[in-house]
């Protein structure tokens, strides 16, 4: 299916808002190096050697990305990517820590940053590439990846494409909450496409199935914002 463009896109001046997802991740990201160095402590020497060598590479990689964080909150994004001195970024930190069958949780934590940041300077294609190889065994975690390749593919007028990761970042989440933000997203991306009975449709459902959330409350706004042109 060929991605609908248009010169002219509904709220084309607006960036898509990922301050939701990227919420969740900080927050779930700081708490990943705390329960990472909680279970280093905790567990016994008498590991394999391979287990021994992921536990040392988890938390090495757990210590640099605590390091870089500051530089995240800060919006230091160029410094927070390539490393500060002898402070490795997280592009380094994804190069030696990330993997599907190797990588460690944080390595693979800073992967999904390093995508998140590249975003946040606006290099779509390179953010979405990040997204698109990620791999992540925490559903929500998952499905914010999936949602970042949404929000880059808004980011480069592709808004079909975008429609279906925002859609498949829903079904993968967990929280409902997030699944709610997802659809929304989707239902936006619609909007921005001129395909306006779609998007109505899609903020009705979630207004329906997902009430009292930030996501029904903005599809609420967006439905009314729309009723008088459909």
């Amino acid at each position: 299916m060929n991605d609908i463009q248009t010169s002219t896109p509904v709220q084309q001046s607006v960036k898509p808002s990922t301050e939701d997802n990227l919420l969740y991740i900080a927050i779930k990201y700081k708490s990943a190096i705390i329960a990472a160095l909680i279970t280093l402590v905790c567990l016994g020497a008498g590991s394999f050697f391979w287990m021994r060598q992921q536990q040392a590479n988890e938390l090495v990689a757990a210590l640099q990305l605590s390091r870089i964080t500051p530089f995240l909150d800060r919006g230091e994004y160029r410094i927070a990517i390539n490393g500060d001195g002898k402070i490795a970024g997280l592009k380094k930190i994804a190069d030696q820590y990330a993997g599907k069958y190797t990588g460690t949780s944080s390595g693979n934590m800073a992967n999904l940053l390093l995508a998140n940041t590249y975003y946040s300077i606006d290099e779509f294609d390179t953010a979405l590439k990040i997204f698109k190889t990620l791999s992540i065994n925490n559903d929500d975690l998952a499905a914010a990846a999936l949602a970042g390749a949404g929000d880059c593919y808004v980011g480069k007028n592709q808004f079909v494409s975008a429609v279906e990761s925002y859609q498949d970042a829903s079904k993968k989440a967990e929280n409902r909450v997030l699944k709610a933000l997802y659809l929304t997203h989707a239902a936006n991306a619609f909007r921005q496409a001129k395909q306006l009975a779609k998007a109505a449709e899609l903020y009705t459902k979630v207004i329906a199935d997902y009430p009292g959330t930030s996501g029904a409350a903005s599809a609420q706004r967006s439905l009314w914002q729309i009723s008088g042109i459909l």
